[in-house]
């Protein structure tokens, strides 16, 4: 049953659209049968502990992302720029952290996001490219203030790492010196 469905929702769904057309299910390998009483109750029954399966499968995923977080370990997704994946840590890219270090310091000397953002794309400067296990390419796209700004608050580059509203030490190396990164931020704010 819980290869159907791990949600009552859906399944309640689904056994409303059989209902419609005059179909029962009845499990093979489970002893039940929804065109009785009984067999409905065990179902639903069956459904909830699937749910509750799947509630905790996301919960323990949750944590462990969390935890890990917690201990400075990067815990996946696309890398930002200055930065690869080399047997699921982060790396420092020498060539795209010398880029990055050049666009701090070039946000501190002209303070206008648009502006550092112009003279990126004139240089011809693109965001992180990144080509999943699939083969999927991300990013590598024109800068604009959106990106730059999340580049420049990303705190990847002083060494650290985030998990929801707690910044951690990073096991990676930092780009960025911490009094660059907090003249950048409080520039930012103004």
């Amino acid at each position: 049953v819980d290869r159907i469905s791990r949600s009552l929702l859906d399944f309640a769904r689904i056994m409303e659209t059989f209902e419609r057309h005059n179909v029962s299910f009845v499990s093979v390998t489970q002893a039940f049968n929804t065109a009785t009483s009984m067999g409905r109750l065990i179902l639903n029954v069956l459904l909830s502990f699937a749910q509750f399966e799947r509630e905790m499968i996301s919960e323990r995923t949750r944590d462990k992302i969390a935890a890990a977080r917690r201990k400075g370990k990067w815990s996946g997704g696309m890398p930002v720029l200055g930065y690869t994946v080399v047997q699921t840590k982060l790396v420092v890219d020498d060539d795209e952290a010398d880029r990055v270090r050049h666009i701090f310091r070039m946000y501190l000397e002209h303070e206008s996001l648009l502006d550092v953002a112009k003279r990126l794309n004139k240089r011809v400067w693109r965001t992180k490219r990144w080509v999943t296990k699939k083969g999927t390419v991300r990013g590598g796209r024109p800068f604009d203030k959106n990106a730059l700004s999340h580049l420049l608050t990303n705190v990847a580059y002083i060494g650290k790492v985030k998990y929801k509203d707690e910044v951690h030490e990073g096991e990676h190396e930092a780009i960025i010196d911490a009094e660059v990164f907090d003249e950048v931020q409080t520039m930012l704010q103004r």
